[in-house]
């Protein structure tokens, strides 16, 4: 059995259904692997997106101001700007391609998941569709979308092991280079060689020596230059968890419970 220090973006992706990496993350989360993330992911996740987390403040799971909660309230916005897109339409104009499409603009859904999307509105929407059953079938599946966020951030709550990293540990200097190499700039804030530096702990305390991540812009096209720095495998969520499973892959409709 492996173990895997986890990216924000992991977790991220397998809270909310209507991202991108579902299927991906899906695949991570039904294996019997050993999952950590550090302060800085679970800070990140819960509590802030704009800095790092201070010495001493609480990591608190039930926090909303990290990405999950600015996700949800995007939610609120989206759907929204959704109906009131829609309700400009005739209604002889709306049918589930139409309100699939506005919402998929609107929600910014992008092609990995856009068929599940338009599975849903041609299960839920007759052809000539009203705008009433539209905003029901809109409101039903943000409503799926948020409990089934609640329910996965509990699932990650209990089987992430967040660790932080130890105090005696100096870890300035390779947070630097890989400030640098990252964002060009070794004096700000990097959030990407903080997850790193936090990675790079949990390697010396021998829990963990690879990280699993979906950003291919800053880490893993970086790659050659960071693993030299960290020691650690840098691997990309896509193409780690690429092989499809039947059993976990089967098409889940996004009205109906995972389980």
């Amino acid at each position: 059995m492996a173990s895997y220090y986890v990216d924000t973006n992991v977790l991220v992706g397998y809270t909310f259904l209507h991202n991108r990496w579902q299927d991906h993350t899906r695949r991570l989360m039904a294996s019997e692997n050993t999952l950590y993330a550090g302060a800085t992911v679970f800070y990140e996740y819960c509590v802030n997106v704009g800095h790092g987390p201070r010495d001493g403040e609480p990591l608190d799971w039930s926090r909303e101001d990290g990405v999950v909660g600015k996700e949800k309230r995007k939610l609120r916005k989206r759907k929204r700007f959704t109906y009131l897109e829609l309700k400009t339409k005739d209604e002889d104009e709306l049918d589930p391609d139409t309100v699939s499409d506005v919402f998929i603009e609107k929600f910014e859904v992008e092609d990995q998941i856009k068929h599940k999307v338009e599975n849903y509105f041609q299960k839920e929407l007759d052809q000539d569709c009203t705008l009433d059953s539209v905003e029901d079938s809109l409101n039903k599946l943000i409503n799926r979308i948020k409990s089934t966020a609640i329910d996965r951030k509990n699932e990650i709550q209990k089987r992430v092991k967040i660790r932080r990293r130890q105090d005696d540990k100096d870890y300035s200097t390779p947070c630097s280079q890989m400030s640098r190499i990252i964002d060009g700039n070794e004096d700000e804030y990097c959030p990407d060689a903080e997850v790193l530096v936090d990675a790079m702990d949990l390697k010396d305390r021998f829990l963990t020596d690879t990280v699993v991540t979906s950003d291919k812009g800053d880490m893993i096209s970086n790659r050659d230059k960071l693993e030299p720095i960290t020691r650690l495998n840098l691997v990309y969520l896509k193409n780690k968890f690429a092989n499809e499973d039947p059993k976990i892959d089967e098409e889940i409709p996004m009205d109906q419970d995972s389980n």
